[in-house]
């Protein structure tokens, strides 16, 4: 391997195979699994080809699952949905009850079924945004996927951070990731090069025969979007302070507690 990470985009298909495989040995990483990929199903566009987003899921990740664990489990159940999600009908989705799929992010309008599916997970994810920065009513799944692909060519990896609760009802948080790079654009502005991160709270409930009847998502996407918009820093949206503030400001800065001399 070169001492050099060279650019995900720089890298040929042989490249990136190579890199997993180097990554995979030397640090004991599990590559995701979606479990119901296969040739002979009706794919969009093809069959879709993970190795480059799994690479960059390797280089960004800050988790490493063991195998028996319900994180590695949970993000490969999740990565599977998505991958269905974005490259087929909704009627040969295989992660899903049919009968009662639904989906809701914030508390915000809940889409089921196939009007899940032909909103794509953009939309309902950010339904509640404030349409300045977002309006989910004038993007079709197509253009929401391709406003983000623009934004983020190299790929925007997700991982698990931690599992709280069990099947049927399970309750994990997760971070989304990406580099804003100076070949990414975002309605006419360019990238800056940073690191830009979400972090959230998601419960799902699966049913017996472990399909997924329903999707909650609990997070901020306003300042993402801002951050995107070039309103405020990207590094406001590290380490989750979004969401968990940056802590008492008369304790930053100070030793721990057990440091503290009387």
């Amino acid at each position: 391997m070169p001492t050099e990470e060279k650019h995900i985009l720089a890298l040929s298909e042989d490249e990136i195979r190579t890199e997993l495989v180097y990554l995979q040995e030397e640090h004991n990483l599990l590559r995701p699994e979606r479990s119901t990929i296969d040739p002979s199903r009706p794919w969009k566009n093809g069959l879709p080809n993970y190795d480059k987003a799994d690479l960059l899921y390797f280089r960004g990740k800050t988790r490493n699952h063991t195998p028996e664990s319900l994180e590695h489990i949970v993000e490969n159940a999740v990565k599977t949905w998505e991958m269905e999600a974005t490259h087929l009908g909704f009627q040969d989705w295989q992660s899903v009850n049919h009968d009662t799929y639904q989906v809701c992010a914030n508390g915000a309008k809940t889409f089921k079924g196939e009007e899940a599916a032909l909103a794509g997970n953009y939309n309902w994810l950010m339904a509640g945004v404030d349409k300045r920065l977002y309006d989910s009513n004038t993007e079709t799944f197509e253009s929401s996927h391709q406003l983000f692909r623009n934004t983020f060519p190299g790929g925007f990896p997700w991982e698990v951070l931690q599992v709280f609760s069990p099947p049927p009802r399970v309750s994990f948080s997760w971070r989304h990731w990406a580099t804003f790079e100076e070949g990414g654009q975002f309605r006419g502005r360019k990238g800056d090069g940073k690191l830009y991160e979400m972090f959230g709270f998601g419960i799902v409930d699966l049913n017996a025969d472990m399909k997924i009847e329903s999707i909650e998502i609990f997070y901020k996407p306003e300042e993402f979007m801002k951050a995107l918009h070039g309103e405020i820093p990207p590094s406001e949206l590290a380490k989750g302070q979004s969401i968990l503030g940056n802590g008492c400001p008369f304790l930053q800065g100070q030793p721990p507690k057990d440091q503290i001399t009387q």
